[in-house]
């Protein structure tokens, strides 16, 4: 019996057709999703159909909206672009610090950026390491007070240091 024809697939952030693969990855491959830049563990990706191209993207990357209302910049849109919108290819995320190079979504009118993993984050957060749910928190600046952010984040509940 004959397979199915693989069906190429077309996204906005790369030039060549993607087709879908399915948990061929694991630990040892080390392979980056070209639009988080985080390591891709088994599931299921887009892969180029091309050669020597290396572009693959995370499902969850791949579906991404073109663009979102966010509580941290609650006056734009902001814009899903594939790669920084900055002469230099690099953005500094404006959630958590870090740089990046490649999706973002971005704001044109004030150069406001976020990776892709803090535009995802949750608003309510359950942990078994905590005793109460998370509630994501903005300062005064709108940006994200977490982890990434060297300061001491407590519980508004316990008072009870959370990282």
């Amino acid at each position: 019996m004959e397979s199915p024809p693989i069906e190429e697939l077309s996204h906005f952030s790369h030039r060549h057709p993607l087709i879908k693969i399915s948990d061929i990855l694991d630990e040892e491959d080390q392979v980056i999703c070209s639009g988080c830049e985080h390591d891709l563990l088994g599931g299921s990706a887009y892969t180029c159909t091309k050669m020597n191209c290396n572009f693959i993207l995370h499902d969850s990357c791949f579906d991404l909206p073109r663009q979102i209302k966010h509580k941290s910049h609650p006056k734009h849109t902001l814009s899903l672009h594939f790669k920084p919108p900055y002469y230099d290819g690099e953005y500094t995320c404006d959630a958590c610090g870090n740089s990046g190079h490649a999706f973002t979504f971005h704001c044109e009118k004030c150069k406001f950026d976020l990776h892709v993993e803090c535009a995802c984050l949750p608003e309510i957060e359950e942990r078994e390491d905590h005793q109460h749910p998370l509630t994501l928190c903005y300062n005064s600046s709108n940006l994200f007070v977490g982890k990434e952010v060297e300061v001491d984040v407590l519980c508004y509940v316990c008072k009870k240091g959370v990282g």
